[in-house]
């Protein structure tokens, strides 16, 4: 079932060749970076509308979060047919909430209409850069705010969130004040966007565009896409993920990035109708190609078609609320032991042993029958170490890990290693043509779970992040 767009409600972002055109200008110092905002689709032009030194509401800055996000991230962000907030029927906090950028008062409430602080736009772009798989494990800095004035009106929820921002050169003080209960002036949040892209984002060749568009989920719910696409010089516009990176030429003459011709955006493989049989949790499984081969679908893909919605109604609910807290993540889990192959260090002979970790317990029995399948695979792969729920704190970007959710489970880590794009590594290498214990595209382990609905970080996502260890059932 193809996904319907009903109607292009809305234009967000259209660049200007001249920030003069509006009511409003930046200030001097800032027009360049503004401007940047706007040409790479972070900030709308409803900005020029209004004073760039007001202070910007929670609403609308959540609509820049969530355009970064996007930008960064090439995935078209949709929201759920179910609202987590009651003070707010905005398409934008629905896709900020559900995509893990922010979580409202725990009570339903957005609070559209606050201005936000210095501090609390800290937590919303770490919590939407972690979102968007960009970060690794993040420790601050030792004296990090030896030279804030105000350090001690930082609030002590904020001071990691506030740290990981000057660290990371996305916000500074100003002559020694960091000012962290100060609102945050329209022209600052674009100027964070602005810093968000250049740090994390793709330099694609060609102008990014958006749209945000009314459509219908898988189940015929009405819903609202926020679409990112790259208006090439030929006049052809592509999908954001598909587009291709700038070439640059090195004073030595070697062309770097642009990579192949791009990808012409083509209509979203179907949503799996169940010709391939189901999980025992309801999950259609896919059918394998000529090859015997299953897709190793990406995060876009299952975004675009509904999949991914559907998978988080099987998880969360009618209400899709996900958990808040240890103990009410424990109470959706469940123990498995599940049969592995295993090779000691210095044998040569494979073994039966045994894995034992907690999952999600609406996963339980599809798990059982994944890991059934790999051990009674030709190729018998073994497998080390395995783990699934853990509740883990945020990292500085507040956003949470699938691991609380019971959704995710690592296998041979070391082997497997992830790498983010802040080039901050997790395990120790990969290397599947040498190693038995990392994991081939198209071996019986990464194969077995994409039969099963599941994705695999070594892929999933076009963010820059890759993690081999990493399968996902929902798809971060």
């Amino acid at each position: 079932m193809k996904k319907r767009i009903i109607a292009a409600l809305l234009t967000l972002c259209v660049t200007m060749s001249c920030m003069g055109a509006f009511a409003y200008d930046p200030n001097w110092w800032a027009v360049d970076t503004v401007k940047g905002a706007m040409d790479y689709s972070l900030i709308s032009t409803e900005y020029g509308k209004k004073p760039y030194t007001d202070a910007i509401n929670r609403l609308d800055f959540i609509n820049v979060a969530v355009n970064i996000y996007a930008t960064i991230t090439a995935e078209n962000v949709s929201s759920n047919a179910y609202n987590p907030f009651i003070d707010t029927d905005n398409a934008f906090p629905n896709m900020a909430y559900y995509a893990g950028i922010i979580s409202g008062d725990g009570e339903g409430h957005f609070f559209p209409a606050n201005f936000i602080t210095r501090e609390e736009m800290c937590k919303v772009i770490t919590s939407m850069l972690s979102a968007a798989g960009v970060l690794g494990p993040y420790f601050p800095s030792s004296g990090v705010f030896d030279d804030i004035i105000d350090a001690d009106q930082i609030d002590y929820w904020a001071r990691d969130y506030v740290a990981f921002m000057l660290d990371n050169d996305l916000m500074a003080g100003y002559e020694g004040y960091f000012k962290p209960l100060e609102y945050v002036s329209r022209e600052e949040a674009a100027i964070i966007a602005y810093r968000c892209y250049v740090k994390y984002g793709r330099d694609v060749d060609g102008y990014i565009q958006s749209a945000l568009k009314e459509g219908t989920d898988s189940n015929g719910r009405t819903i609202y896409t926020l679409e990112k696409t790259v208006m090439q010089d030929n006049g052809t516009v592509i999908a954001l993920r598909n587009a291709p990176d700038k070439q640059l030429v090195t004073p030595g003459g070697e062309i770097v990035g642009g990579g192949s011709e791009p990808v012409v955006e083509t209509d979203p493989d179907p949503v799996p109708d169940g010709t391939g049989g189901f999980a025992p949790s309801g999950t259609p499984l896919q059918v394998p190609d000529a090859d015997g081969l299953y897709k190793l679908k990406t995060y876009s893909e299952t975004l675009a078609t509904g999949e991914a919605m559907d998978k988080e109604m099987r998880i969360f609910g009618a209400l899709g609320a996900k958990y808040t807290s240890a103990e009410e993540a424990d109470a959706h889990m469940t123990d498995v032991t599940v049969a592995v192959w295993e090779l000691p260090e210095g044998e040569t002979e494979l073994r039966t042993g045994w894995r034992t970790f907690k999952i999600n317990t609406v996963l339980k029995d599809d798990v059982v029958a994944i890991f059934n399948e790999i051990y009674n695979s030709p190729t018998k792969p073994p497998i080390k170490d395995a783990t699934g729920y853990a509740w883990r704190s945020a990292m500085a970007g507040g956003s949470l890990s699938d691991h609380n959710y019971g959704t995710v489970i690592d296998l041979n880590y070391n082997e497997n290693y992830c790498l983010y794009k802040s080039g901050q590594q997790i395990g120790t290498f990969y290397d599947p043509e040498n190693s038995i214990f990392s994991f081939s595209p198209t071996g019986a382990v990464v194969q077995t779970f994409a039969k099963y609905g599941w994705l695999w970080g070594g892929n999933a996502w076009v963010s820059g992040t890759v993690d081999h260890m990493h399968f996902t059932y929902l798809g971060k």
